[in-house]
């Protein structure tokens, strides 16, 4: 009987490494000796591209997990927002009693996505089913959706300036040959004022927002910037490097929770590419490592 036992153990051994050779030799679409459920299979595919971007894709959703955890379940984020909008609101009614701004009409410039339009959810989807480099293609497919939400306290202060009498212009770097009509769409569903073609104001052919903010600021007295990225404001952070963006903020942090309102998305931005070159297409191996450097960095 302990000589059946021993056979039995030494069968179930090789058995089990050579599971683990096979799956160690062939790439992760390999079948393993036991079924085991995952939420997201690696491509089958033997090309080494497709294996990296599905590696790539993978530990993109595991950094973002617990950034999407927070923006879509953290009081904080909530409050963050609602302070956002406050702050704003007081800029809104300071211009409207400032004798000095009776010139040009007012208006308030915003940002569209994370800024007044909640689309955690499919960030979140993305990243639970094992994908978090979000491509183009993706958020075409998302925009065209048409279902953002709105960020906590959105609707009623875009509702409350436009009932003041501003002007409320969208700068967002959605494509606008693709993404216009959708995005038009959305924002009416979603109740947010003067979402027509003269204040929302799309990408078309660069994502630098000076050139719409410089057309805008020609017949406006622009009393507030709003966005989660810097590019959102008209400081000239476009193409920086992280070194020169931090700086540009730094030079203007006077003007930071009145001129310019800054909402928390740890999830993507120019903040990330900023990081390191083609941060977002390096191998795992080589983005842990700047990781790594990063987090350990004394500043």
């Amino acid at each position: 009987m302990l000589k059946g036992k021993k056979k039995l153990a030494t069968l179930v051994t090789v058995c089990v490494l050579a599971g683990s050779t096979a799956m160690a030799a062939g790439s992760p679409a390999a079948v393993p000796v036991r079924a085991v459920p995952v939420q997201q299979s690696a491509p089958v595919s033997v090309g080494t591209s497709a294996i990296e971007t599905w590696r790539t894709q993978k530990q993109l959703a595991q950094e973002e997990t617990m950034a999407l955890l927070w923006m879509r379940s953290a009081a904080e984020y909530r409050a963050l927002c609602y302070q956002g909008y406050n702050a704003a609101m007081m800029e809104v009614d300071k211009a409207l009693s400032d004798p000095a701004r009776k010139g040009k009409p007012l208006a308030i410039v915003l940002d569209c996505d994370e800024t007044v339009t909640d689309n955690t959810p499919a960030l979140a989807k993305a990243a639970a089913d094992g994908n978090g480099q979000y491509k183009s293609i993706w958020w075409r497919d998302v925009v065209h959706e048409g279902k953002s939400g709105a960020m906590p306290g959105a609707v009623d202060f875009l509702q409350q300036v436009d009932k003041k009498g501003l002007a409320i212009f969208y700068v967002s770097n959605r494509y606008a040959p693709v993404n216009y009509e959708a995005t038009e769409a959305n924002l009416k569903a979603l109740r947010f004022p003067q979402a027509d073609k003269k204040h929302i104001l799309l990408m078309e052919k660069s994502g630098n927002k000076q050139l719409r903010f410089n057309t805008i600021t020609a017949d406006y007295d622009v009393v507030v910037y709003m966005g989660d990225n810097a590019g959102d404001l008209p400081i000239g952070t476009n193409g920086k490097s992280l070194t020169e963006r931090n700086q540009i903020v730094d030079a203007h942090k006077a003007d930071f929770g009145t001129k310019y309102i800054v909402f928390p998305n740890p999830v993507y931005g120019a903040w990330v590419s900023a990081i390191a070159k083609n941060y977002l297409t390096m191998t795992p191996e080589q983005r842990d490592e700047v990781n790594r450097e990063f987090l350990t960095k004394n500043y």
